[in-house]
């Protein structure tokens, strides 16, 4: 049995897709109602991640465990490993970001402490560190539809964005492979883009003109509090756009090929794939 939280995310629910296609048994850590459509293919635990007692019932027996780095502090974090560590000993599995590795970025060091922790805790367990998500772009969804703009706050900053499913098919090796040769797995799509490259490309697919519109960071993190963001995340947000903006986020990696013997998707395959969510 593998235990999967955060199965309604957009990794979360492909680590859950793709585990059951592999003939897994999958408990996850949702109310019920929220997975319907997975309801007859998933067992459901109501593990709650601030509380420790639900989330050692939802743990026990688990091989293995999938977990997000949520709104958890690090006490919280250790206090999960610590039931987790009760139960079955099993493997644990962190989605973390590449910006672990900067670790003064506030959003680096939040997942940087909670790596830490996984890797004092005596669990046997793996890393894996995404690069920028390709459905970030959701959040463009709005000014798209009402204004044909998308509004960039890193610039001419470029990133290897990756898709979910390829961030999930990696955290699925690591969740199951017999044994794993690494304990961090590093993933980004397959070549570095601007905002403007994308929106461009996203622009065949959506059938209209679309614009980039550059904003500074800072205005970025207005609009995300606007939006009704806290603004201490908003504030760690803005941080990581103006790294990205300074060049600090161009990392390439082979990981999703090495791992799964397949190409990651790019930018282009994922657009045509989801351009009807812009349109």
């Amino acid at each position: 049995m593998i235990l999967v939280t955060g199965a309604t995310g957009n990794v979360g629910s492909q680590v859950v897709q793709q585990l059951l296609a592999q003939g897994r048994k999958v408990r996850v850590t949702r109310d019920a109602a929220k997975i319907s459509s997975l309801a007859a293919e998933v067992e459901v635990a109501l593990g709650d991640m601030t509380q420790p007692d639900t989330f050692a019932a939802a743990a026990q027996g688990a091989e293995a465990i999938f977990l997000m780095n949520g709104a958890l502090d690090g006490r919280a974090f250790r206090q999960l490993l610590e039931v987790a560590k009760a139960g079955r000993n099993p493997r644990v599995v962190f989605l973390s970001t590449l910006f672990a590795a900067v670790p003064n970025l506030r959003i680096g060091q939040l997942h940087k402490d909670k790596e830490d922790a996984l890797r004092s805790s005596g669990l046997p367990y793996a890393i894996v560190r995404a690069g920028n998500f390709m459905t970030n772009s959701y959040q463009w969804i709005g000014s798209i539809q009402a204004e044909g703009i998308v509004y960039n706050g890193i610039g001419e900053g470029q990133t290897a964005m990756i898709a979910p499913e390829d961030i999930a098919a990696v955290a699925v090796y690591a969740l199951t492979a017999p044994q794993l040769s690494e304990t961090v797995f590093e993933v980004t799509g397959p070549g570095l883009e601007t905002t403007a490259q994308r929106v461009r490309i996203l622009s065949k697919y959506v059938g209209r003109e679309l614009r980039t519109v550059d904003i500074s960071p800072e205005k970025a993190v207005e609009g995300l509090k606007a939006n009704g963001v806290p603004p201490q995340v908003a504030e760690a947000v803005a941080e990581s756009l103006a790294a990205i903006r300074q060049g600090r986020e161009t990392k390439v990696t082979d990981t999703v090929q090495r791992v799964t013997g397949r190409a990651p998707r790019t930018w282009e395959q994922w657009s045509k794939e989801n351009a009807a969510r812009f349109a």
